[in-house]
């Protein structure tokens, strides 16, 4: 079973409001992760995690072909990443290329 980072995050952390910053580092690792598992490797030098804002991850890609790529996989991608991170932590991707 998996232990949601809301559950790992200490209440000093939390009180002090950085419990949305380490999630949102998280969530940009976890996308790391799942990319790795998903693409080629000479791909992941081609796109970025950026940032989290509104359940919304934005990734920078270098093509509009790879955030093509990306987007076939977004269900397995948001899967992952709300698996490890909670429910609902990831709605959509968005892409800057």
């Amino acid at each position: 079973s998996f232990t949601h980072l809301s559950d790992m995050l200490g209440k000093s952390v939390r009180r002090k409001g950085l419990s949305s910053q380490v999630e949102a580092a998280m969530i940009l690792e976890l996308f790391r992760q799942k990319a790795k598992e998903l693409f080629d490797e000479s791909l992941l030098e081609s796109m970025r995690p950026l940032y989290v804002k509104d359940r919304v991850l934005t990734i920078a890609v270098l093509s509009p072909v790879l955030a093509q790529e990306i987007k076939l996989r977004e269900p397995e991608i948001l899967d992952y990443i709300n698996e490890k991170a909670g429910r609902g932590a990831i709605e959509q991707l968005r892409f800057l290329s």
